[in-house]
């Protein structure tokens, strides 16, 4: 599972590129929950938030390979002893505008991914574009939220094990309904 949603993000970042990056880890295990159990959990350099059901990580990567398309990530995300994860990455591309659109459209379209969707569902986030991309593999299923924004890109991803599909579906409504990003 863990490899799938690396391989997901690599193919988003650097389109096959030889990555060269630097991690900066901002929390760990970060966030109080609220009455209902999930927490705030806001990128500190990313300019969104969204809710996690569990403690989760803040970090950002700054690709120096100048000729891979993304030039910096900024990531919330957590995982559970059930192997859940629940992730969200914005991901800002040195050609910025065009590079997003250029992106969002194999998106739109399915393309470019570890397996081939079982649905692709134009959808909103607010007044942003986006596409909801659902994958069910033998072992392992995948909710995705693909947002577009000004010269970026938003990945909101909830992945888990075959047998806790159900969970998954559940906690990917309410986390792709709490995100807030600035887009520009």
């Amino acid at each position: 599972m863990t490899r799938s949603l690396a391989i997901l993000l690599c193919l988003a970042l650097t389109a096959g590129e030889a990555a060269a990056q630097e991690m900066k880890m901002h929390r760990k295990q970060a966030g109080e929950p609220d009455k209902s159990g999930w927490m705030l959990a806001a990128s500190t350099e990313g300019r969104f938030s969204v809710q996690l059901p569990l403690k989760f990580n803040d970090f950002t990567v700054v690709e120096s390979n100048p000729s891979a398309p993304a030039k910096r990530t900024y990531t919330v995300g957590a995982r559970s002893s059930e192997r859940i994860a629940v992730v969200a990455t914005r991901i800002e591309y040195r050609k910025g505008a065009a590079a997003a659109k250029e992106y969002f459209s194999r998106f739109e379209k399915g393309e470019g991914l570890s397996a081939k969707p079982e649905s692709v569902t134009p959808a909103k986030a607010g007044a942003l574009r986006a596409v909801d991309l659902v994958l069910k593999r033998p072992d392992d299923v995948l909710y995705q939220r693909v947002v577009l924004l000004d010269a970026g890109l938003l990945l909101m991803n909830v992945e888990a094990p075959r047998e806790h599909d159900g969970t998954a579906q559940q906690l990917a409504a309410r986390f792709f309904d709490s995100l807030k990003v600035d887009a520009k």
